[in-house]
């Protein structure tokens, strides 16, 4: 996060994430699902511009670095969870000045990929320093908590396991390097429809991220590949069947694991290496599935 000294212009860059681990255990009377989710911020980012203006407005505005993704379904009024997170900012601290935010959007949208939770994240992040509030991490947690159940991991440097629905969170600590392939499938899905069909209270054998766990710390990939797990992948893959298509394609390659993120669409390959993820990009690229982005592990973005 960045100051322009000859601008009052903030700018913040809000990671997207990967689900190296998600399970569910059971329905709430809340609606919501009990889960465990092991996610990994990744330097695939959108970018948000803030600058502070003495009305009490906030004027919003979004739009894609590229012209491969349609925004129509990212709303640009009050219903965005970047202005949402701006008033519940004010609300909660009695600020009355207002601002101009600036959304460019590079994570893809319906993907599972965390872009919109992060975007909020970040716009806390962004409003505290335009407005010099001093919150706290479990401040900010707080908040974002109230916005979305991925907001609160987008304040936690590095991966993080989630818990309750996900806004209970805590660092995984320092992990080696991960690097990653990503394809995302033009087609999306809702989050709501994939845990609707996710049928979480006849799971004979749930899984724990232990395994996972021992492989980040001590940097074993293979250990590692078979630690990663996603509840939901078979469910979305019945509701897109890009999915399995992606899921076959990564079959065919050299990498120690595949999976999808979130609820899905975008799948992602654990590589050995940046290398690796490059040479197998170039091979997906000839296949027309969808957007291919090379990335790797990093910090939470301040």
């Amino acid at each position: 996060m960045t100051a322009d000294k000859s601008s009052p212009c903030l700018v913040g860059h809000a990671p997207a994430k990967l689900n190296l681990f998600f399970e569910i255990h059971g329905q709430r009377p809340d609606g919501y699902h009990d889960v465990c989710s092991l996610c990994c911020p990744v330097n695939v980012f959108d970018t948000l511009f803030f600058e502070p203006q003495e009305f009490p407005e906030i004027a919003f505005t979004c739009e894609r670095e590229d012209n491969n993704q349609n925004l129509c379904d990212v709303p640009t009024g009050s219903e965005n969870l970047v202005v949402k997170a701006v008033e519940l900012v004010r609300e909660r601290y009695g600020v009355k000045s207002g601002c101009r935010i600036r959304l460019v959007k590079r994570i893809p949208i319906q993907a599972g990929m965390g872009g919109g939770s992060s975007d909020a994240a970040t716009a806390i992040r962004l409003a505290c320093q335009a407005w010099n509030l001093p919150l706290s991490q479990d401040e900010m947690i707080s908040l974002g908590s109230q916005l979305g159940s991925d907001v609160p991991l987008f304040f936690i440097d590095g991966p993080s396991l989630g818990y309750g629905r996900g806004e209970l969170v805590k660092s995984v600590g320092v992990v080696p390097r991960l690097d990653f392939v990503i394809v995302k499938p033009p087609e999306g899905i809702s989050t709501a429809d994939v845990f609707q069909a996710c049928s979480a209270d006849h799971i004979p054998d749930r899984r724990s991220p232990e395994r996972l766990l021992r492989g980040l710390q001590s940097g074993d990939h293979q250990e590692i590949a078979w630690g990663m797990f996603n509840r939901l992948e078979m469910t979305a893959q019945q509701l897109c069947p890009k999915i399995g298509q992606i899921r076959e394609l990564f079959e065919k390659l050299d990498c120690p694991a595949h999976q999808m993120t979130g609820s899905g669409t975008a799948c992602f390959a654990l590589c050995r290496n940046e290398m690796q993820a490059r040479q197998l990009a170039s091979q997906l690229n000839r296949t027309n599935m969808g957007d291919i982005f090379v990335a790797c592990s990093v910090t939470t973005a301040n």
